[in-house]
């Protein structure tokens, strides 16, 4: 792995770090918050692609895992990976590693902010929110159809920071290739 990649990874679980400290909302209808944080994750397969963008996820989950209070609201530890958002946060490389393939099939640079909305939509928000939902159903005594209806009210939110995601990586991409990077 060149020293490139590796300080692309680094930039992008600082990244995912920092979208954390943004405070998760609550919502009343699951007991899971709506959070900036996971635009990361969406902005990590897009920028660095399959294999890099999965290991900055992976890299991000195992700093949760030792105990970093990194995620969303300062939480951490091996505990939460077995609490009501184990499926949201099992979804992360997996989203992550999607984006990423069918970012780098067809539209590898980031150049066109529709498909990389569409990417985004489908293989994060979509994606992530229907693993976090059967998590929930998992986990909880929530049935899988009302944790896949509460999970609807994620989604406006969802398609805003895929669009961003989208814009964001574009202008990343666009300013890296004047570089030469």
């Amino acid at each position: 792995m060149k020293t490139t990649d590796i300080t692309k990874i680094a930039l992008m679980v600082s990244i995912i770090i920092i979208l954390g400290f943004f405070p998760p909302i609550p919502i009343s209808l699951l007991p899971v918050p709506i959070v900036i944080q996971n635009a990361g994750f969406m902005l990590s397969g897009l920028l660095l692609g399959k294999k890099n963008g999965t290991i900055a996820t992976l890299l991000f989950l195992v700093l949760v895992g030792i105990g970093f209070p990194i995620l969303a609201g300062g939480r951490g530890g091996l505990v939460v990976f077995f609490g009501i958002t184990a499926g949201y946060l099992l979804a992360y490389p997996f989203a992550t590693f999607f984006i990423g393939w069918m970012t780098q099939k067809f539209n590898p640079n980031n150049q066109n902010v529709a498909y990389a909305f569409g990417i985004t939509v489908l293989f994060g928000a979509l994606f992530i929110d229907f693993f976090g939902a059967l998590g929930i159903s998992l986990l909880s005594d929530v049935s899988l159809s009302k944790s896949l209806l509460g999970t609807l009210a994620f989604i406006p939110g969802d398609i805003i920071k895929a669009l961003l995601t989208a814009i964001i990586a574009k202008r990343i991409s666009k300013a890296l290739s004047k570089r030469g990077d």
